[in-house]
């Protein structure tokens, strides 16, 4: 009897108990930690000698995941992790004639995560950086504290929680900017148990950590004092040599790339930092004692911000425990780029006089350190290459994953984390018919918690500042802005070492066309909620005549167009070069309209600073596809090539003879050893100057006129006699006396004018004798 009664009393009492006594939720808890600028190496768990003790704990009972990107920037990044979309396809990366970028707004079906979850009554929380459009409480979040100054770490500027400007620190408070976003985070995590007991929680805890400038607690800097003093390649040795015994990569470690510096120049950060800060990874043992001290401090800074952003994650995760909340919470940390190359000084500047990483100081990581943080991997944020796309994945879920220690090698992408959250949460996505949004491009992870490979994407594509990769299976194909597409197969060669493009030119030529279709269909889903007056209908370039300007390949082209009573099919067309950014220009305009009134149309493609390269060959065959195949346009043009135009007309004729009309030219390049000179043009090849050199004659366009000549392919240029930038010598005349030499001397003509040198002379652009032959042999290859 007395029994029944203790227990009838437990049951009335637990009637009354608070909610904060509940067991905890079945549905998970997701907690997603985010780091900025962390290299893939920088964790212990990765092979770092950083002391990262919490999240090696997380990894040691979870899992690690080898090959994970991210987009190889802040805000993209962010974008992808919040949506599950790729950023160009919710405008938040760059999208051509699109506002779009840091400043692109999303559209209106591109939900956050947190408004996914509100509808499974999940309470989301965001502490730290933001870098999405709108704000956190109108887009799903509960609460929020916002670190949007990224240039100071002790006395922030612009902080605001709930979406309210807070003041600024005091500067005697002991404000860090890391320890801020972990009290804060812990702050929502005791409301929600005290408040939300009975609700999930998401928390989102975007740290700022390691990113530039490089600040941190003294005594934190003063724990790495000497250990980076043996420089960047005994630290990089060592960190590959640990990555290979915990079996993260296999293959060959990339080389130092000595030429790879910043991939934005501030000269002025220089005088402002002094002697002793270097723009490339130079060899450590030639630097100076003073440069080595300076580069092995800041090194010490940033393990520093790494280690304490540790110390405030361990924080985090003992309040998770203290709810009761450990097994049944979903925990991610990653990173949202590449460690950075950059080397700036903005904010309050740079005061070389005060204690490195105080706040009176303004110091960046840099290349050479950057190299050794994103080991194995080559290049760095903004690029697409591995290290700058690369980030450590640690996952951990006591209630979901059984596996301990174990190593993920499936790839995976930010794009994958929202299914993997929704698969979870039994959360669904809201509907809005007026607003449907499109199926997401990624995978749960769900099943790789469980065994490896299992997880499979038809492919993983990025595009960041004009550099390009996509990945299908183990094959990645990438390319640097305006440099050709290299192949590497990620299973041998995970660091990027062997180019493998010329030994498997189908696959590229797949694989390329693959990731075209890709930019197409992103581009296309970007502006497709658009009004047709917004920003979408402005030209992708501005045009010195009427016409219209668009994409091919995803680079920007355009057409001038005669008038519509002048039109003929098949169209004749002069197709034309260099269509960079500013051209054609003004001093063109005249010889255009000559050229429109006489019913030939003028087109080109901006295939960036190629040099006649195969990169750029490809492209000018994409947008000659594109006028030929689905325009109407006249299967053979006249080619017309002004100053490097030159290379890119002869070196696209030589490759196709048969599909030109003529060649014009104006004191154009031939010979890509005059201008741009073996060191510029070597990149665009692929090759070093010294391996360029050895192949002038499969590459510089001058060595293959005779392909040109053997067609007796009609010529005319006009170029001036004391050019120093392309010289006549070289150039026109060498060009000529190759004619001559196979037999074409009455296909070439040439005009040089005495005394003109590489300069806009209004003689060049109303030559009439050039305009008669162009118009001339635009017609003739409009003829059946």
């Amino acid at each position: 009897m007395r029994c029944n009664a203790i227990l009838w009393t437990w049951i009335v009492l637990s009637l009354w108990l608070p909610t904060t006594s509940l067991a905890a939720p079945a549905k998970p808890n997701v907690l997603i930690i985010l780091a900025d600028d962390l290299g893939y190496s920088d964790l212990g768990c990765y092979g770092g000698e950083i002391a990262t003790p919490q999240l090696d704990k997380l990894a040691a009972d979870g899992l690690r995941f080898t090959q994970f990107y991210n987009t190889a920037r802040c805000w993209p990044s962010r974008a992808a992790l919040l949506t599950g979309y790729y950023a160009q396809q919710v405008r938040r990366d760059k999208v051509p004639g699109l506002p779009s970028g840091s400043q692109g707004n999303r559209p209106a079906w591109a939900r956050l995560l947190p408004e996914m979850l509100r509808p499974a009554s999940y309470r989301s929380y965001i502490s730290g950086k933001w870098h999405v459009d709108s704000r956190p409480l109108a887009t799903g979040f509960d609460r929020s504290y916002l670190l949007e100054d990224q240039n100071r770490f002790f006395q922030p500027k612009q902080l605001t929680e709930d979406d309210k400007p807070i003041p600024s620190p005091a500067a005697d408070s002991g404000y860090y900017a890391t320890t801020a976003v972990a009290d804060h985070a812990i702050r929502c995590l005791q409301d929600h148990r005290q408040n939300y007991g009975e609700q999930p929680f998401f928390s989102y805890v975007a740290f700022t950590s390691p990113h530039f400038p490089l600040h941190a607690p003294q005594e934190d800097i003063a724990r790495y004092k000497d250990t980076y003093t043996a420089g960047w390649e005994v630290l990089r040795a060592d960190r590959w040599k640990r990555q290979q015994d915990i079996g993260l990569t296999k293959g060959p470690l990339s080389a130092v790339e000595r030429d790879i510096g910043p991939p934005y120049d501030f000269p002025k950060a220089f005088e402002i930092l002094g002697p002793n800060e270097v723009n490339r990874p130079l060899p450590w043992e030639e630097m100076t004692t003073a440069q080595q001290q300076f580069q092995a401090t800041k090194m010490s800074i940033h393990a520093a911000m790494v280690d304490r952003m540790d110390r405030e994650i361990g924080r985090v995760l003992e309040q998770v425990r203290s709810m009761k909340a450990w097994e049944n919470t979903l925990i991610c940390f990653l990173s949202d780029n590449g460690a950075s190359a950059e080397i700036m000084v903005r904010g309050d500047g740079h005061d070389p006089d005060a204690p490195p990483g105080s706040g009176a100081t303004h110091l960046c990581l840099g290349p050479g350190w950057s190299t050794v943080a994103n080991t194995p991997n080559r290049r760095h944020k903004t690029w697409v290459h591995e290290g700058g796309i690369s980030t450590p994945l640690v996952v951990h879920w006591p209630a979901g994953i059984k596996s301990k220690g174990e190593l993920r090698h499936t790839p995976g992408h930010l794009i994958d984390l929202v299914p993997t959250v929704l698969e979870i949460t039994g959360a669904t996505r809201p509907s809005d018919p007026a607003n449907p949004a499109p199926p997401l491009p990624g995978h749960s992870l769900v099943p790789a918690f469980a065994r490896d490979g299992v997880v499979a994407h038809e492919d993983l594509w990025w595009e960041h500042e004009g550099h390009r990769a996509i990945r299908r299976g183990d094959w990645k194909l990438v390319a640097a802005k305006d440099q050709p597409w290299e192949l590497f197969d990620l299973v041998a060669d995970r660091a990027e070492t062997t180019n493998l493009a010329e030994k498997r030119p189908e696959l590229v030529k797949d694989l390329a066309q693959q990731w075209e279709r890709r930019a197409t269909e992103f581009y296309q889903l970007a502006k497709a909620d658009l009004p047709k007056t917004a920003d979408v209908d402005k030209p992708v370039k501005q045009l010195i005549l009427p016409g219209e300007s668009f994409l091919v390949a995803g680079r920007p082209a355009f057409i001038l167009w005669p008038d519509e009573a002048k039109r003929t099919k098949p169209q004749p067309w002069v197709f034309y070069a260099p269509a960079l950014a500013g051209y054609p220009d003004s001093h063109e305009k005249w010889m255009h309209e000559q050229f429109l009134a006489a019913g030939v149309a003028v087109a080109g493609i901006d295939v960036g600073e190629g040099y006649g390269s195969p990169a750029g060959r490809e492209l000018f065959t994409a947008m000659y596809n594109e006028l030929t195949m689905r325009r109407g346009f006249a299967k053979k043009p006249c080619l017309l090539g002004r100053s490097r135009g030159g290379l890119w007309v002869t070196s696209w004729a030589t490759a196709n003879p048969d599909k030109v009309a003529g060649i014009a030219g104006i004191y154009p390049v031939f010979d890509f050893r005059t201008y741009p000179g073996l060191d510029r043009a070597a990149p665009a090849y692929g090759l070093t100057p010294a391996a360029l050199q050895e192949k002038l004659a499969e590459h510089n366009p001058i060595e293959k006129v005779g392909i040109l000549a053997a067609k007796k392919i009609p010529v005319f240029i006009i170029h001036g006699d004391v050019d120093t930038v392309v010289p006549l010598k070289e150039n026109t005349a060498e060009f000529v006396k190759r004619y001559e030499a196979a037999g074409a001397k009455d296909a070439v003509s040439i005009i040089v004018p005495a005394g003109q040198g590489h300069n806009f002379w209004e003689g060049f652009f109303r030559c009439q004798e050039l305009i008669d032959f162009t118009i001339k042999q635009a017609k003739a290859g409009s003829q059946p």
